[in-house]
């Protein structure tokens, strides 16, 4: 994602809004098993401080992503807020990549990297199909939200089977 600040570079104290929207990249999300549902949509306001341009800026997307409890695919709504800092390269001894700045390329700046890096942190820890999901059985594996499992309740561990003489 590509912000052109041509018209803001000649503009100090001026601000610029931009609307932004990509497919989201489904191999950014493989590893925890899910996939993009809608675009990424992103709403920013530039502001040039003059030795900056900082911008404040909204998220909206879905993604898709397996129930952490029976494994069922959710589709997670994710709606966010961020900043970002933009300098131009020329200042770059003074500002760091790794500290969070995104660096001015002639009249573009590609916060891409930005905008992935608030997509994971806004991604649930525990995505749930609903909040009363009852899960799998971890003994055969059956979905206990469809069908009863016929599998054991009571099992104790046997180191723990002698306190139940105390009583």
């Amino acid at each position: 994602m590509k912000l052109d600040l041509r018209r803001l570079k000649t503009h100090p104290m001026g601000s610029e809004a931009f609307c932004l929207q990509t497919g989201g990249n489904d191999d950014f999300l493989s590893e925890l098993g899910g996939k993009f549902l809608s675009p990424v949509e992103v709403e920013i306001v530039v502001e040039n401080t003059g030795t900056i341009y900082a911008g404040r800026g909204s998220l909206r997307t879905v993604v898709q992503l397996p129930c952490s409890r029976c494994l069922q695919d959710v589709a997670c709504p994710l709606e966010t807020e961020f900043d970002v800092a933009i300098v131009e390269i020329t200042g770059s001894k003074q500002f760091n990549a790794d500290e969070g700045f995104v660096f001015l390329n002639g009249d573009e700046a590609d916060i891409g990297s930005v905008v992935e890096e608030v997509i994971f942190m806004a991604i649930p820890i525990c995505p749930l199909c609903n909040e009363d999901c009852r899960g799998l059985c971890p003994v055969c594996g059956q979905d206990k939200n469809t069908s009863p499992c016929s599998c054991e309740k009571d099992t104790i561990d046997p180191r723990w089977e002698k306190l139940k003489s105390l009583e």
